[in-house]
């Protein structure tokens, strides 16, 4: 099995599991839970983002667009 092959069988494993009782806790290696998306992107920060111009926050810090 190729490293590809046992993160997609055991990505469905785990989720089959969730599915099953959503209030289990299922322990999951880390390059597991890296292919099913649970890591927290930080290739773009919301001050690259503020610096950038998409948005910015008011006084009450609510997020203005445009």
């Amino acid at each position: 099995m190729q490293h590809k092959d046992y993160l997609t069988a055991a990505a469905k494993a785990a989720a089959e599991q969730i599915a099953e009782d959503a209030a289990l806790y299922v322990p999951l290696d880390p390059d597991v839970a890296d292919h099913m998306g649970a890591f927290h992107e930080d290739a773009i920060s919301l001050a690259d983002v503020i610096e950038d111009g998409l948005f910015t926050l008011n006084d009450q810090e609510a997020v203005l667009y445009g």
